[in-house]
Protein backbone atom coordinates (compact mmCIF):
# COMPACT_ATOMS: atom_id res chain seq x y z
CA UNK A 1 0.00 0.00 0.00
CA UNK A 2 1.56 3.30 -0.98
CA UNK A 3 1.82 6.40 1.15
CA UNK A 4 -0.99 9.17 0.65
CA UNK A 5 1.46 12.27 -0.49
CA UNK A 6 -1.97 14.09 -1.44
CA UNK A 7 -4.68 14.85 1.13
CA UNK A 8 -7.40 11.83 1.13
CA UNK A 9 -11.35 13.22 -0.07
CA UNK A 10 -14.00 11.56 1.71
CA UNK A 11 -16.18 10.25 -0.84
CA UNK A 12 -19.05 12.75 -1.56
CA UNK A 13 -20.79 9.95 -3.54
CA UNK A 14 -20.64 7.94 -0.56
CA UNK A 15 -21.82 11.19 1.60
CA UNK A 16 -24.80 11.57 -0.62
CA UNK A 17 -25.45 7.79 -0.86
CA UNK A 18 -25.60 7.55 3.46
CA UNK A 19 -26.96 10.97 3.55
CA UNK A 20 -30.21 9.34 1.28
CA UNK A 21 -30.96 6.62 4.16
CA UNK A 22 -31.81 9.57 6.63
CA UNK A 23 -35.51 10.60 4.58
CA UNK A 24 -34.86 6.77 3.55
CA UNK A 25 -35.98 5.80 7.18
CA UNK A 26 -38.68 7.48 7.50
CA UNK A 27 -40.00 5.35 3.86
CA UNK A 28 -38.66 2.47 5.71
CA UNK A 29 -40.77 3.28 8.56
CA UNK A 30 -43.68 3.80 6.48
CA UNK A 31 -43.58 0.64 4.72
CA UNK A 32 -43.18 -1.93 7.41
CA UNK A 33 -45.92 -0.15 9.39
CA UNK A 34 -47.43 -0.86 6.40
CA UNK A 35 -46.55 -4.66 6.14
CA UNK A 36 -47.07 -5.29 9.77
CA UNK A 37 -50.64 -4.10 9.30
CA UNK A 38 -50.86 -6.06 6.20
CA UNK A 39 -49.48 -9.34 7.86
CA UNK A 40 -51.66 -9.03 10.77
CA UNK A 41 -54.87 -8.33 9.50
CA UNK A 42 -54.20 -11.42 6.79
CA UNK A 43 -53.15 -13.36 9.64
CA UNK A 44 -56.74 -12.27 11.72
CA UNK A 45 -58.44 -13.08 8.73
CA UNK A 46 -56.93 -16.67 8.30
CA UNK A 47 -57.33 -17.76 12.23
CA UNK A 48 -61.09 -16.39 11.86
CA UNK A 49 -61.87 -18.33 8.79
CA UNK A 50 -60.16 -21.56 9.30
CA UNK A 51 -61.08 -21.80 13.10
CA UNK A 52 -64.71 -20.44 12.53
CA UNK A 53 -65.28 -23.30 9.73
CA UNK A 54 -64.16 -25.77 11.17
CA UNK A 55 -65.24 -25.23 14.87
CA UNK A 56 -67.69 -22.66 14.48
CA UNK A 57 -70.61 -25.25 15.29
CA UNK A 58 -68.93 -25.35 18.81
CA UNK A 59 -70.59 -22.49 21.50
CA UNK A 60 -67.24 -22.58 23.05
CA UNK A 61 -65.42 -21.90 19.78
CA UNK A 62 -66.15 -18.30 19.57
CA UNK A 63 -64.82 -17.20 22.64
CA UNK A 64 -61.67 -18.69 21.41
CA UNK A 65 -61.97 -17.22 18.23
CA UNK A 66 -61.79 -14.01 19.94
CA UNK A 67 -58.80 -14.98 21.81
CA UNK A 68 -56.76 -15.92 18.65
CA UNK A 69 -57.79 -13.18 16.59
CA UNK A 70 -56.46 -10.61 19.75
CA UNK A 71 -52.63 -12.03 19.53
CA UNK A 72 -52.34 -10.82 16.26
CA UNK A 73 -54.25 -8.06 16.66
CA UNK A 74 -52.26 -6.97 19.73
CA UNK A 75 -49.03 -8.06 17.42
CA UNK A 76 -50.20 -5.76 15.26
CA UNK A 77 -50.99 -2.51 17.29
CA UNK A 78 -47.41 -3.66 19.04
CA UNK A 79 -45.42 -2.71 16.12
CA UNK A 80 -47.64 0.36 14.85
CA UNK A 81 -46.83 1.64 18.27
CA UNK A 82 -43.01 0.63 17.93
CA UNK A 83 -42.93 2.40 14.70
CA UNK A 84 -44.42 5.79 15.99
CA UNK A 85 -42.02 5.61 18.91
CA UNK A 86 -38.92 5.00 16.46
CA UNK A 87 -39.69 8.02 14.70
CA UNK A 88 -40.32 10.65 17.88
CA UNK A 89 -37.45 9.37 19.48
CA UNK A 90 -35.21 10.55 16.56
CA UNK A 91 -36.00 14.13 17.80
CA UNK A 92 -35.01 13.57 21.35
CA UNK A 93 -31.19 13.52 22.23
CA UNK A 94 -30.08 11.24 24.64
CA UNK A 95 -28.15 12.95 27.38
CA UNK A 96 -24.09 11.85 26.79
CA UNK A 97 -22.28 11.24 29.87
CA UNK A 98 -18.62 10.74 30.45
CA UNK A 99 -16.31 9.59 32.73
CA UNK A 100 -14.03 13.19 32.91
CA UNK A 101 -13.07 16.05 34.47
CA UNK A 102 -14.26 19.95 32.52
CA UNK A 103 -11.30 22.02 33.15
CA UNK A 104 -10.35 25.95 32.60
CA UNK A 105 -8.09 26.47 29.59
CA UNK A 106 -6.90 29.32 31.89
CA UNK A 107 -5.98 27.27 34.67
CA UNK A 108 -3.42 25.69 32.05
CA UNK A 109 -1.62 28.31 30.43
CA UNK A 110 1.01 25.65 28.61
CA UNK A 111 -1.98 23.36 27.11
CA UNK A 112 -4.08 26.23 26.39
CA UNK A 113 -1.70 28.04 24.46
CA UNK A 114 -0.43 24.59 22.13
CA UNK A 115 -4.13 23.90 21.70
CA UNK A 116 -5.10 27.79 20.84
CA UNK A 117 -1.59 27.90 18.67
CA UNK A 118 -2.55 24.70 16.28
CA UNK A 119 -6.11 25.77 16.31
CA UNK A 120 -4.77 29.25 14.53
CA UNK A 121 -2.08 27.47 12.10
CA UNK A 122 -5.13 24.46 11.45
CA UNK A 123 -7.98 27.28 11.03
CA UNK A 124 -9.99 26.10 14.06
CA UNK A 125 -12.21 27.61 16.00
CA UNK A 126 -10.55 27.51 19.61
CA UNK A 127 -12.52 24.45 21.20
CA UNK A 128 -14.85 25.98 23.90
CA UNK A 129 -14.69 23.41 26.30
CA UNK A 130 -11.71 20.99 27.36
CA UNK A 131 -12.36 17.96 29.30
CA UNK A 132 -9.97 15.35 30.86
CA UNK A 133 -10.91 12.09 30.11
CA UNK A 134 -10.43 9.37 32.84
CA UNK A 135 -9.39 6.60 30.23
CA UNK A 136 -7.66 6.25 27.18
CA UNK A 137 -9.95 8.66 24.79
CA UNK A 138 -9.84 11.43 22.82
CA UNK A 139 -12.40 12.80 20.65
CA UNK A 140 -14.24 15.86 20.12
CA UNK A 141 -17.75 16.69 20.09
CA UNK A 142 -20.30 19.51 19.67
CA UNK A 143 -23.67 20.06 22.20
CA UNK A 144 -23.66 19.14 25.83
CA UNK A 145 -21.34 16.26 27.73
CA UNK A 146 -22.42 15.29 31.38
CA UNK A 147 -18.72 14.88 33.30
CA UNK A 148 -18.01 14.77 36.58
CA UNK A 149 -17.56 18.45 37.69
CA UNK A 150 -20.38 19.49 35.28
CA UNK A 151 -21.62 20.06 31.77
CA UNK A 152 -19.29 20.94 29.30
CA UNK A 153 -20.83 23.14 26.32
CA UNK A 154 -20.16 23.93 22.48
CA UNK A 155 -17.17 22.69 20.95
CA UNK A 156 -16.14 20.13 23.09
CA UNK A 157 -12.04 18.79 22.88
CA UNK A 158 -11.19 15.22 25.04
CA UNK A 159 -8.17 14.83 25.99
CA UNK A 160 -6.76 11.65 27.51
CA UNK A 161 -5.71 11.91 31.22
CA UNK A 162 -3.80 8.55 31.84
CA UNK A 163 -2.08 8.74 28.00
CA UNK A 164 -0.45 12.08 29.33
CA UNK A 165 2.28 10.74 31.03
CA UNK A 166 3.12 8.40 28.55
CA UNK A 167 3.09 10.93 25.45
CA UNK A 168 5.73 13.68 25.09
CA UNK A 169 4.52 17.15 24.09
CA UNK A 170 5.02 16.38 20.29
CA UNK A 171 2.98 13.32 20.39
CA UNK A 172 -0.05 15.03 22.09
CA UNK A 173 0.33 17.80 20.04
CA UNK A 174 -0.42 15.46 16.78
CA UNK A 175 -3.10 13.80 18.42
CA UNK A 176 -4.88 16.84 18.76
CA UNK A 177 -4.19 18.14 15.38
CA UNK A 178 -5.96 15.01 14.31
CA UNK A 179 -8.77 15.66 16.82
CA UNK A 180 -9.36 19.39 15.48
CA UNK A 181 -9.46 18.22 11.58
CA UNK A 182 -12.86 16.88 12.31
CA UNK A 183 -13.53 20.08 13.01
CA UNK A 184 -12.17 21.92 10.36
CA UNK A 185 -13.14 18.65 7.73
CA UNK A 186 -16.77 19.06 9.49
CA UNK A 187 -17.13 15.56 10.21
CA UNK A 188 -19.30 16.21 12.90
CA UNK A 189 -21.88 17.89 11.03
CA UNK A 190 -22.28 14.81 9.08
CA UNK A 191 -22.31 12.43 12.06
CA UNK A 192 -24.53 14.62 13.48
CA UNK A 193 -27.07 14.63 10.33
CA UNK A 194 -26.68 10.78 10.09
CA UNK A 195 -26.83 9.58 14.34
CA UNK A 196 -30.71 10.25 14.51
CA UNK A 197 -31.21 6.96 12.16
CA UNK A 198 -29.10 5.18 14.13
CA UNK A 199 -31.48 5.86 17.02
CA UNK A 200 -34.61 5.30 15.54
CA UNK A 201 -33.57 2.19 13.70
CA UNK A 202 -32.23 0.32 16.93
CA UNK A 203 -34.54 1.74 19.13
CA UNK A 204 -37.55 0.46 16.29
CA UNK A 205 -35.71 -3.15 16.39
CA UNK A 206 -35.68 -2.60 20.10
CA UNK A 207 -39.60 -3.09 20.25
CA UNK A 208 -40.09 -5.14 18.46
CA UNK A 209 -37.56 -7.95 19.05
CA UNK A 210 -39.09 -7.61 22.71
CA UNK A 211 -42.12 -8.58 21.44
CA UNK A 212 -40.67 -12.03 20.59
CA UNK A 213 -39.33 -12.46 23.93
CA UNK A 214 -39.28 -11.10 27.35
CA UNK A 215 -37.31 -11.56 29.79
CA UNK A 216 -35.79 -14.96 28.17
CA UNK A 217 -39.57 -16.18 27.47
CA UNK A 218 -40.65 -16.63 24.09
CA UNK A 219 -44.30 -14.79 23.22
CA UNK A 220 -46.97 -16.75 21.44
CA UNK A 221 -45.90 -17.39 18.11
CA UNK A 222 -49.42 -15.36 16.51
CA UNK A 223 -48.16 -12.66 18.73
CA UNK A 224 -45.05 -11.81 16.89
CA UNK A 225 -45.34 -13.08 13.24
CA UNK A 226 -46.92 -9.62 12.12
CA UNK A 227 -43.30 -8.38 13.03
CA UNK A 228 -40.84 -10.66 11.49
CA UNK A 229 -40.49 -9.28 7.98
CA UNK A 230 -40.28 -5.66 9.19
CA UNK A 231 -37.86 -7.11 11.61
CA UNK A 232 -35.06 -8.75 8.89
CA UNK A 233 -35.88 -6.02 6.90
CA UNK A 234 -35.23 -3.41 9.15
CA UNK A 235 -32.21 -5.15 9.99
CA UNK A 236 -30.62 -5.14 6.91
CA UNK A 237 -31.30 -1.49 6.24
CA UNK A 238 -29.47 -0.64 9.26
CA UNK A 239 -26.84 -3.08 8.08
CA UNK A 240 -26.31 -1.45 4.76
CA UNK A 241 -26.56 2.12 6.38
CA UNK A 242 -23.80 1.29 9.15
CA UNK A 243 -21.58 -0.09 5.83
CA UNK A 244 -21.70 3.31 4.22
CA UNK A 245 -21.29 4.97 7.15
CA UNK A 246 -18.33 3.21 8.52
CA UNK A 247 -16.81 3.66 5.12
CA UNK A 248 -17.24 7.32 5.16
CA UNK A 249 -15.66 7.31 8.91
CA UNK A 250 -12.57 5.34 8.26
CA UNK A 251 -12.16 8.00 4.87
CA UNK A 252 -12.17 11.00 7.56
CA UNK A 253 -9.94 8.97 9.71
CA UNK A 254 -7.26 9.10 6.60
CA UNK A 255 -8.00 12.29 6.18
CA UNK A 256 -7.36 13.21 9.58
CA UNK A 257 -4.37 11.23 10.22
CA UNK A 258 -3.06 12.99 7.16
CA UNK A 259 -3.50 16.41 8.55
CA UNK A 260 -1.85 15.37 11.56
CA UNK A 261 0.94 13.97 10.01
CA UNK A 262 1.30 17.56 8.03
CA UNK A 263 1.21 19.30 11.06
CA UNK A 264 3.69 17.46 13.47
CA UNK A 265 5.62 14.73 11.20
CA UNK A 266 4.66 11.27 10.54
CA UNK A 267 7.10 9.85 12.85
CA UNK A 268 5.72 11.82 15.64
CA UNK A 269 2.26 10.94 14.56
CA UNK A 270 2.88 7.26 13.83
CA UNK A 271 4.69 6.78 17.28
CA UNK A 272 1.51 8.98 19.21
CA UNK A 273 -0.91 6.87 17.70
CA UNK A 274 1.06 3.54 18.56
CA UNK A 275 1.21 4.51 22.35
CA UNK A 276 -2.65 5.73 22.36
CA UNK A 277 -3.65 2.21 21.01
CA UNK A 278 -1.03 -0.04 22.91
CA UNK A 279 -0.98 1.55 26.46
CA UNK A 280 -5.03 3.03 25.85
CA UNK A 281 -5.94 -0.83 25.49
CA UNK A 282 -3.86 -1.93 28.88
CA UNK A 283 -4.86 0.93 30.59
CA UNK A 284 -8.85 0.65 29.95
CA UNK A 285 -8.28 -2.61 31.26
CA UNK A 286 -6.67 -2.49 34.23
CA UNK A 287 -7.71 0.47 35.55
CA UNK A 288 -12.01 -1.36 36.16
CA UNK A 289 -10.37 -4.36 36.99
CA UNK A 290 -7.87 -3.10 39.62
CA UNK A 291 -10.24 -0.51 41.00
CA UNK A 292 -13.13 -2.67 41.61
CA UNK A 293 -11.44 -5.19 42.93
CA UNK A 294 -10.29 -2.90 45.42
CA UNK A 295 -14.14 -1.95 46.19
CA UNK A 296 -15.25 -5.43 46.63
CA UNK A 297 -12.57 -5.67 49.48
CA UNK A 298 -13.82 -2.38 50.92
CA UNK A 299 -10.97 0.00 50.14
CA UNK A 300 -10.67 2.49 47.56
CA UNK A 301 -7.86 3.93 45.72
CA UNK A 302 -6.77 7.52 47.10
CA UNK A 303 -4.68 8.33 43.45
CA UNK A 304 -4.64 5.28 41.12
CA UNK A 305 -3.01 7.39 38.26
CA UNK A 306 -0.02 7.97 40.60
CA UNK A 307 -0.38 3.73 41.00
CA UNK A 308 -0.32 2.87 37.39
CA UNK A 309 2.53 5.09 36.82
CA UNK A 310 4.65 3.42 39.49
CA UNK A 311 3.98 0.22 38.21
CA UNK A 312 3.86 0.72 34.17
CA UNK A 313 7.16 -1.47 33.76
CA UNK A 314 5.26 -4.39 35.24
CA UNK A 315 3.01 -4.52 32.48
CA UNK A 316 5.35 -3.56 29.52
CA UNK A 317 4.70 -7.27 28.25
CA UNK A 318 0.92 -6.61 28.05
CA UNK A 319 1.61 -3.26 26.30
CA UNK A 320 3.71 -5.12 23.66
CA UNK A 321 1.42 -7.82 23.19
CA UNK A 322 -1.65 -5.36 22.68
CA UNK A 323 0.48 -3.09 19.71
CA UNK A 324 1.28 -6.15 18.20
CA UNK A 325 -2.08 -7.54 17.83
CA UNK A 326 -3.13 -4.05 16.80
CA UNK A 327 -0.63 -4.21 14.27
CA UNK A 328 -1.79 -7.86 13.02
CA UNK A 329 -5.39 -7.14 13.43
CA UNK A 330 -7.11 -7.35 9.83
CA UNK A 331 -9.53 -4.55 8.52
CA UNK A 332 -13.23 -5.06 9.42
CA UNK A 333 -15.82 -3.58 7.29
CA UNK A 334 -17.80 -2.52 9.79
CA UNK A 335 -15.28 -0.78 12.10
CA UNK A 336 -15.21 2.62 12.43
CA UNK A 337 -11.66 3.35 12.22
CA UNK A 338 -8.92 1.67 9.77
CA UNK A 339 -6.26 -1.08 11.47
CA UNK A 340 -3.34 0.52 13.24
CA UNK A 341 -1.21 -0.73 9.96
CA UNK A 342 -3.00 0.80 7.76
CA UNK A 343 -3.26 4.02 9.05
CA UNK A 344 0.89 3.97 9.93
CA UNK A 345 1.27 2.92 6.07
CA UNK A 346 -0.91 5.58 4.48
CA UNK A 347 0.59 8.26 6.57
CA UNK A 348 2.71 11.18 4.21
CA UNK A 349 6.37 11.36 4.01
CA UNK A 350 6.95 14.61 6.55
CA UNK A 351 9.95 14.99 9.00
CA UNK A 352 9.04 16.18 12.40
CA UNK A 353 8.69 19.70 12.77
CA UNK A 354 8.22 20.36 16.75
CA UNK A 355 11.15 19.19 19.51
CA UNK A 356 9.61 19.16 22.83
CA UNK A 357 10.06 15.94 24.08
CA UNK A 358 9.02 16.77 27.86
CA UNK A 359 6.03 14.81 29.12
CA UNK A 360 2.77 15.96 27.82
CA UNK A 361 1.60 15.53 31.77
CA UNK A 362 4.02 19.08 32.07
CA UNK A 363 1.23 20.82 30.32
CA UNK A 364 -0.99 20.30 33.14
CA UNK A 365 -0.70 22.29 36.42
CA UNK A 366 -1.39 20.77 40.09
CA UNK A 367 -2.22 17.76 38.54
CA UNK A 368 -1.90 15.28 41.79
CA UNK A 369 -5.02 17.34 43.13
CA UNK A 370 -6.74 16.46 39.80
CA UNK A 371 -5.83 12.97 40.12
CA UNK A 372 -7.06 12.63 43.65
CA UNK A 373 -10.33 14.13 42.56
CA UNK A 374 -10.67 11.76 39.09
CA UNK A 375 -9.78 8.87 41.30
CA UNK A 376 -12.40 9.59 43.67
CA UNK A 377 -15.22 10.20 41.10
CA UNK A 378 -14.45 7.40 38.95
CA UNK A 379 -14.61 5.37 42.42
CA UNK A 380 -18.14 6.75 42.89
CA UNK A 381 -19.10 5.99 38.70
CA UNK A 382 -18.04 2.21 39.53
CA UNK A 383 -19.88 1.77 42.74
CA UNK A 384 -22.61 3.32 41.08
CA UNK A 385 -22.79 1.04 37.73
CA UNK A 386 -21.74 -1.67 39.37
CA UNK A 387 -19.11 -3.25 37.09
CA UNK A 388 -18.33 -6.95 37.35
CA UNK A 389 -15.40 -8.62 35.73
Amino acid sequence: MLRMECEPNVSKKKIFASLLFVPGFYLMVLFTTGLIVFVGSGLIFIIHYFVGKFLGELGFAYFGLILLDALPFFGMIFGVVSCFIAVISMFFKNKQFEPAILINPHDHPKLRDLISELSGKMDSQMPDAIILHVKSKFFVSEGKINVFNGIAKGRILAISYPLLHVLTVNELRAIIAHELSHFTGRDLVFKRLVSPVYKGANNYLDYITSLFNHNGRRRPIFISIPMILPKVLMEYYLRIFHKYNMKISQEMEYRADYIASKMCGNEIFKEALSKLISHGNVFNRLIDEQMTEKIVHGFQFENYFSYYREHIETYNMQIEESLGKALSDHVEEYASHPTLNNRIVNLPSVDTIYSNNEKALELINSFDYLEVSMTKHYNYYLNDNAIHF
